[in-house]
């Protein structure tokens, strides 16, 4: 089991905190329901004040009764998260990390024994207090970058990043990014496909989003009459079935030749590559929100022959339909769906 300490110093954004919470049991509740029955998921959560007590009655109702039991057990590891803080002046800002400097060695010991720490927005200034980031970039918002260079002159500041992962420590520059804070956090600590299926559920994928809507103007420009836009408007619509290379540079009214050759240039592939990625972008979606059989997916792929869409696949993604769909999957055991009702096995 996985604990989680999330700090709600004074002051702090408590939004920010239900956020990370959310994180956590949109987690366990994805890890009950590919189990398919009554388990304890792998995390438990505890929010803290700046004493370190708990502030159990702040999260009752986030809380289940074996998440609050899990709490109570002895952790494997341990995952400390600093939410941001208030801030309408930077004086007012200051002041508040004051009145929190018994956040600082909760932070600093954390990060010495080997424990993930997490920190978004103003709550950088608890960290940066605590002397864990003076070798490292820290990503800000523009708003805030000169006062904590004042601050801290000898921490780097990163403006083109606004999320940085390294040792032990994840950084994000504003509250916004709570959410994928907290998935890079469980990547961390070793649960990345839980972390991969969380995120589905809750950050936008703009290159699945686009696979939906067949929209490949973010590639290839606005012109419809480029014959770019037409060969990959033409092969995602037809995705599908099987067809070949010529029959797209006919409706690109091009040679194979000029349309291998525009891939390349603006794509950085072949036209059968951008292909085959795209049907197996298309098989994932699937492979995760669906019980579709692997055969009936190699048949909506374009493939006659499963096994040759099997070995695409895996040559494509690195693994196998079938491990793709039990690392990644976002829906109960096909056995069990809907017996007994979703709703009881999450409960």
């Amino acid at each position: 089991m996985i604990l989680f300490e999330i700090l709600a110093p004074k002051g702090c954004l408590m939004g920010s905190v239900m956020a990370a919470v959310d994180v956590l049991r949109e987690a366990n509740m994805l890890s009950r329901a590919r189990a398919g029955r009554r388990l304890h998921g792998p995390l438990a959560w505890r929010v803290v004040n700046e004493a370190g007590r708990s502030l159990a009655a702040v999260v009752h109702c986030y809380t289940s009764r074996e998440e609050s039991d899990a709490a109570r057990r002895k952790p494997t590891q341990r995952v400390l998260v600093v939410p941001p803080l208030m801030w309408i002046t930077i004086p007012g800002l200051r002041r508040l990390v004051q009145q929190n400097a018994a956040v600082i060695p909760v932070v600093k010991e954390a990060y010495a024994q080997g424990s993930w720490v997490g920190a978004c927005g103003t709550g950088l200034w608890l960290v940066a207090r605590a002397g864990i980031v003076d070798h490292q970039p820290v990503p800000l918002s523009w708003l805030l970058q000169s006062r904590f260079a004042q601050d801290f002159p000898a921490v780097s500041i990163a403006s083109e990043s606004p999320l940085l992962v390294s040792s032990h420590m994840v950084l994000a520059s504003a509250p916004n990014l709570m959410h994928e804070l907290m998935l890079r956090l469980l990547d961390g600590v070793g649960l990345s496909d839980l972390a991969s299926a969380a995120q589905e559920k809750l950050v936008v994928d703009p290159e699945r989003q686009r696979l939906v809507v067949n929209i490949p103007e973010q590639v290839v420009g606005v012109s419809r009459d480029a014959p770019l836009y037409r060969a990959i408007s033409w092969m995602e619509s037809n995705a599908g079935r099987a067809f070949s290379i010529a029959e797209v540079a006919a409706v690109a009214a091009v040679s194979e030749r000029t349309l291998s050759r525009l891939f390349h240039e603006y794509l950085g592939r072949s036209p059968l590559r951008y292909l085959n990625e795209l049907r197996v972008k298309r098989a994932q979606m699937w492979l995760q929100a669906t019980w579709r059989s692997v055969h009936e997916i190699a048949i909506a792929s374009g493939y006659s022959e499963p096994a040759a869409f099997r070995r695409m696949f895996q040559r494509t993604s690195g693994m196998t339909p079938s491990e793709y769909r039990r690392r990644f999957t976002l829906r109960t055991p096909r056995a069990i769906w809907q017996v007994p009702p979703f709703e009881e096995v999450l409960e």
